[in-house]
């Protein structure tokens, strides 16, 4: 298997908003709990959009 496949890319694009299940870096889509990383601080009610997929998780960038 590709590496790069094990991250689902159809994540990508993909829009949600910082709250506070998530604030800790820590996001669900389709029951799976992915990983987000952004070079951004990031605050509650900021909207990010899925930039990237990796191995470690998404990367985000807020929007």
């Amino acid at each position: 298997m590709d590496r790069k496949s094990i991250i689902d890319e159809r994540l990508l694009n993909r829009e949600f908003t910082i709250d506070s299940k998530n604030i800790q870096g820590t996001v669900e889509f389709f029951g799976i709990y992915y990983h987000y990383f952004s070079d951004e601080t990031l605050v509650s009610g900021d909207v990010v959009r899925i930039i990237k997929t990796h191995v470690e998780g998404l990367d985000v960038k807020k929007i």
